[in-house]
């Protein structure tokens, strides 16, 4: 069985949570034994079973087709959004009869195989994309094995911050740094960033910088590598984790957080209302306010969201593996 995986863009231009879900489930999908690479567009080799795509839109459409013709097994790891607004469900229907929307379906409908992470996410490839259930498997993201132990560098005195809210990921409008910042200069708390800038981003990452920059208590580490001794020390030496964003699927710094046990703030969104978040505190609007009244019972709360097993890396491996074997390939 040979597998080749393709992202959902090049990540020299965008690089995030989903992208690093990807090479961390390569990563424990080759350590069950799998022949799994990363496909070389460049390359004419046509010797493989499976083709994995991490995500599926209309940049990607010529590659399902090529795939079908060459008859090669295609499974889809995607990212749905929850329609948990008005505008968002009024947008589906808007969009119902259009010549894109067909288009998707008809894609989505050559895909052998779906990945999602949650239950919800599911029900929406059901309902939305006219998936059947039978197609569809539920593996959630992968938090790697080092934030389950507790590390042996102290974050806090070798960077000289202590007592913090921690946030990570990168900076975005999206993520709503901001208003968590000035949220926490409000209340007097400490907080650590950890995130580079998006490409795009850079006028609000300025606006968060010139805040920055007046405030002492807040921290900005614009990079630590993923996994490092320095990123996990961060979380296990935080007093919270915080993450007030607009809109995601399954946030892996809010698992990751979750490993470290401990209380999380985000908002009211259906992203934050699955299982592993079940103990959140949640800020009922995007604003510095909301987000500021609820940070009091962050810090003072004793619910940890600590069941994640799922997450670790051999299990999720597992999980992916049985999808592959699934289609019997010798």
């Amino acid at each position: 069985m040979k597998i080749k995986y393709v992202p959902y863009q090049p990540h020299c231009f965008a690089f995030g949570g989903f992208d690093m879900q990807m090479l961390n489930t390569l990563d424990c999908v080759r350590d069950k034994g799998v022949n799994v690479t990363k496909l070389d567009y460049w390359s004419r080799d046509n010797d493989f079973d499976i083709l994995h795509l991490w995500g599926v839109s209309q940049h990607n459409f010529h590659v399902i087709n090529w795939a079908k013709k060459s008859n090669k097994c295609i499974v889809a790891t995607v990212l749905l959004p929850y329609f948990d607004t008005f505008r968002s469900k009024l947008s589906y229907w808007k969009h119902y009869l259009s010549s894109l929307h067909k288009q998707n379906l008809y894609y989505y409908s050559l895909i052998d195989k779906f990945v999602v992470l949650n239950e919800v996410q599911s029900k929406i490839l059901e309902s939305y994309y006219n998936i059947p259930s039978n197609k569809i498997s539920i593996i959630p993201n992968i938090v790697e094995e080092n934030y389950f132990e507790l590390p042996k560098l102290n974050f806090s005195e070798k960077y000289e911050f202590s007592d913090f809210i921690l946030c990570t990921g990168n900076i975005s409008r999206r993520k709503n740094q901001f208003n968590l910042a000035l949220a926490c200069v409000n209340a007097k708390l400490n907080l650590l960033l950890i995130g580079n800038v998006l490409q795009g981003e850079e006028e609000y990452a300025e606006k968060l910088n010139q805040l920055i920059l007046k405030n002492s208590n807040i921290l900005w580490i614009k990079e630590l590598p993923k996994g490092s001794d320095d990123l996990v020390s961060a979380y296990y030496s935080s007093i919270a984790f915080a993450l007030p964003s607009l809109e995601e699927t399954q946030p892996i710094s809010l698992l990751e957080a979750t490993a470290a046990q401990k209380p999380i703030l985000t908002l009211n969104k259906a992203y934050s209302r699955q299982k592993f978040y079940k103990y959140a505190v949640r800020a009922d609007s995007s604003d510095f306010v909301s987000i500021e009244k609820k940070l009091v019972s962050l810090i003072n709360s004793k619910n940890i969201n600590s069941h994640i097993e799922e997450c670790h890396s051999y299990n999720v491996g597992s999980a992916y593996l049985n999808v592959y074997k699934s289609f019997k390939i010798n």
